[in-house]
């Protein structure tokens, strides 16, 4: 079962969420409401993935995903936000986060989100394709190559640079090669922004089941 550590200001929301997701599979180890607490609950339970509010009131979640992945590279986090601005989504997916998430969505999307990134893929809401859509067509990028689109294409769901490799028959170094020329074509921040870019192009696909 995936140990999920909540971050919210607000208490009501910490408690529902806690409640809500702890009966949809998920095992919520602690929460917290600021950045010092969250560095605290993360350090002693452990947790798998942690799901972070942007806006905390003494900084921002997006900094606190920097400083969470700096001292626990392997914690997966979902940024949780009810903003939509292209900066704010380019910002938080330069963090090193695997999820974007918003708040309008409901429990079962969240839910979603959560084990998608658990499970080692990416998740960027849906409501957000038009944002990153109009992020492509100011860059107007050019067309991925096919190689480079299997390869974004496993990534997306879920396989290392290496599983890519064996998948592929080529050198983790190839893949990772691929992955850069992909990142530098679609001007994405990383991997995880040029995933999400490659799916509001149509040029990769994720499995919503």
């Amino acid at each position: 079962m995936t140990r999920l550590a909540i971050v919210d200001d607000h208490e009501a929301l910490r408690d529902g969420l806690e409640s809500l997701l702890n009966g949809s599979g998920l095992d919520v180890v602690g929460t917290a409401g600021n950045v010092a607490a969250a560095m605290d609950l993360v350090e002693h339970e452990r947790p798998d993935v942690a799901l972070v509010d942007i806006r905390l009131p003494d900084g921002s979640g997006i900094d606190l995903a920097r400083m969470l992945l700096a001292t626990r590279p392997e914690l997966r986090i979902v940024l949780y936000t009810g903003e939509t601005d292209a900066d704010l989504l380019s910002e938080g997916l330069d963090s090193g986060a695997q999820g974007y998430a918003l708040k309008a969505g409901s429990t079962r999307e969240l839910v979603e989100a959560i084990t998608r990134v658990a499970d080692g893929g990416t998740y960027v809401d849906p409501r957000l394709d038009g944002v990153l859509a109009r992020q492509r067509e100011a860059a107007r990028v050019p067309r991925l190559s096919p190689r480079e689109r299997e390869v974004l294409q496993l990534m997306a769901e879920g396989q290392t640079a290496e599983g890519v490799g064996e998948a592929l028959g080529v050198s983790v170094e190839t893949v990772r090669t691929h992955v850069r020329n992909a990142v530098r074509k679609l001007q994405a921040r990383n991997r995880v922004h040029a995933i999400a870019l490659a799916v509001a192009r149509g040029e990769i696909a994720v499995d919503d089941e």
